[in-house]
């Protein structure tokens, strides 16, 4: 007798197998087949890819796969344009008119945010103005400030947060260190261009998760913007970084926020030491100090990117790509060839227990606009 079956209920552990055998594009296409299939995708481990942009195209590489996928992102011209941030299949883009966009690298599906000139919300009176040259001014209080294209490209300080089944989001940038501007969508939203949102706060650096934004300041400290309203609030009370500072600064090349998959705040610094190159801390709140974390488990991290992700326990490509380890760009570190006339490759795997790294050199020569990004994260 014919028996229907439903394939979206197959036994987890068989579903997560079969997930695991596919390649990264079939995995995608494969965990939007249904709810169920979905979140177990959300247990299988994930690995970055790298994505390099040249003119109107961008260049995806599967470091697993070996493979390099070319893809035209809706047109856009990336010598006149930044990315800022990335969160799964999506990156956050500023173009030379200094308007916001999110795409999707693989559907190429593109989200353009509305214009800074809109609407703004914030606990002081915030404006955006563009004058007849198209130049960029933030008011405050009749004081105006230049907003350049620059202030991004030198100073990208940016998170995004994408909910990959119902297309909600979040963005996150921050302006001259002290004025972080974000926008939040969630469900049918008309009045889209009242949706802006500015916070007066210092800002080093910051991450997004869970409602949360994560804003490390320059005195050390870690503040907390709660997203779960219509406007970002800062928390108070259940704070645990307010009176813990970081002290562990003066041998730091560059600091980077990130959270775990379990919600604890980690700082990430590459030294100025060039032996040991990265190390990691988290606060004690039994003894209410930062220690430094000696491993990241089963999970691992792109320096800058805000969030760990679940990674393969062993090596399987030979480019150092695994769990308790870090991937870097050229400028997250301190290079050894500054004392030398040689130049290392753009980017590479840090190896947290061996201190070693493996440097990724395919697709270098290509632009030197390129960032990792981890396809499938959500």
């Amino acid at each position: 007798m014919y028996r229907d079956n439903d394939w979206s209920k197959l036994c987890p552990d068989l579903l997560r197998s079969i997930f695991e055998s596919l390649s990264c594009l079939d995995f995608h296409r494969a965990r939007t087949v249904c709810s169920n299939w979905y979140y177990v995708s959300r247990t299988c481990p994930l690995y970055p890819w790298r994505i390099v942009f040249r003119g109107k195209n961008s260049v995806l590489f599967d470091p697993i796969q070996d493979k390099i996928y070319t893809k035209n992102l809706l047109g856009i011209d990336f010598s006149k344009t930044h990315c800022l941030a990335s969160y799964g299949n999506w990156i956050l883009i500023v173009d030379s008119r200094l308007d916001f966009h999110i795409l999707n690298v693989f559907s190429r599906e593109r989200i353009n945010l509305p214009s800074l000139e809109s609407s703004l919300r914030g606990d002081r009176p915030f404006k955006f103005i563009r004058n007849d040259e198209f130049e960029f001014f933030l008011d405050l209080y009749g004081t105006k400030f230049q907003v350049t294209w620059d202030d991004f490209r030198f100073g990208k300080t940016a998170v995004l947060w994408v909910n990959g089944r119902n297309g909600d989001f979040v963005v996150s940038w921050v302006i001259k260190q002290f004025y972080i501007v974000s926008y939040k969508k969630i469900g049918n939203v008309e009045d889209d261009d009242k949706r802006w949102a500015i916070t007066c706060t210092q800002c080093e650096d910051m991450a997004y998760k869970d409602n949360k934004l994560y804003v490390y300041t320059f005195d050390h400290y870690i503040n907390i913007l709660d997203f779960s309203g219509d406007y970002p609030i800062e928390t108070i009370e259940e704070n645990p970084y307010l009176s813990h500072p970081f002290g562990f600064v003066y041998t730091t090349y560059k600091l980077k926020v990130a959270v775990t998959n379990s919600g604890e705040v980690l700082i990430v610094l590459s030294l100025r030491e060039l032996k040991k190159k990265f190390c990691i801390f988290k606060l004690n709140l039994e003894i209410g100090d930062w220690g430094r974390v000696e491993s990241l488990g089963d999970e691992m991290l792109i320096f800058g990117h805000g969030v760990t992700i679940r990674a393969p326990v062993k090596d399987i490509s030979g480019g150092g790509l695994k769990s308790d380890s870090i991937c870097f760009l050229d400028g997250d570190h301190l290079s050894d060839s500054y004392l030398t006339m040689m130049r290392q490759p753009l980017c590479g795997v840090f190896d947290l227990a061996a201190s070693t790294i493996t440097w990724h050199t395919r697709l270098e020569d290509l632009s030197p606009k390129i960032c990792w990004f981890v396809p499938g994260y959500a």
